[in-house]
């Protein structure tokens, strides 16, 4: 508790911390302009179409493959791969720590800062909902046949940002591992920027690909990119007729678990250590 305590200490005492979390009321205001002006090629009978009950949903299924995950690299790149490899990481070390201690507390503490933004933003997004769109008492959600009150669009919500946190988790992984890999902070973030990438331009080349394969692929190679499931898989999931939920927390777990064992394993190698 007290390293994880000293790692939260030492991560808000960086600015990029601070100005991540400031930069939360301008996403949401930016994105409210886009919306507003979205809405006014849409009909209310679209699930696109914001109102109050669904802009926390938008504004959150905008910024997570980009917003987010990028947010959640920079933590985990100045707070592992800057120290680790500017000697930094010797001052908590010398405090008889384990190698495992300090890369699980750094971790945990990141995700923890990412947890408090993750709510943050939901609670903003309401306010900022409620200033620039109205509210209605019937509202029609992806995937959905049939049109939601006040009450299940809000547990809607909460479920849609629950499964968006366990995606971040996963990915958090990936990164640690190119974080604990990496020589400098500027190939760590390339190297993330890089897989996030290929993750996201996967699909849509296998898409290419499969308008001349016969038969067509079967959609569950689509979701094999982390960031398809961030983008598609989390609103399929919440759907009435639950889609690809089992196969998608396959997939996530096999990135946490893998890359997860892989950045412990390259951590604790004292030979590789500063």
């Amino acid at each position: 508790m007290a390293l994880i305590a000293s790692e939260w200490e030492r991560l808000w005492n960086r600015k990029i911390t601070w100005f991540l979390f400031a930069m939360i009321p301008v996403i949401l205001f930016v994105s409210g302009q886009y919306y507003q002006k979205s809405n006014q090629g849409l009909t209310p009978e679209n699930p696109a179409y914001a109102v109050l009950d669904n802009f926390p949903v938008l504004v959150l299924a905008e910024q997570l493959m980009i917003g987010f995950n990028l947010m959640l690299l920079l933590l985990l790149v100045f707070s592992v791969t800057e120290e680790y490899r500017t000697g930094q990481i010797r001052m908590v070390m010398i405090r008889s720590y384990s190698f495992s201690q300090l890369l699980f507390a750094k971790w945990l503490t990141v995700m923890e800062v990412m947890l408090l933004f993750h709510v943050t933003y939901l609670i903003l997004s309401y306010g900022f909902g409620a200033w620039m769109f109205d509210s209605t008492s019937q509202l029609l959600l992806f995937y959905h046949d049939e049109p939601v009150s006040h009450g299940p669009a809000f547990f809607y919500v909460l479920r849609y940002y629950a499964l968006a946190f366990v995606t971040l988790i996963a990915i958090s992984s990936i990164m640690t591992f190119i974080a604990v890999i990496s020589q400098s902070t500027t190939t760590a973030i390339g190297g993330t920027i890089g897989f996030l990438l290929v993750s996201a331009g996967y699909p849509t080349i296998l898409q290419k690909f499969a308008q001349t394969m016969e038969p067509r692929p079967d959609p569950h190679w689509y979701f094999l990119s982390i960031t398809q499931i961030q983008y598609e898989g989390i609103a399929l999931a919440l759907a009435p007729h639950s889609r690809f939920v089992l196969f998608n927390t396959g997939v996530l777990f096999a990135y946490a678990f893998i890359f997860g064992v892989a950045a412990h394993l390259i951590f604790t190698k004292k030979d590789r250590f500063i």
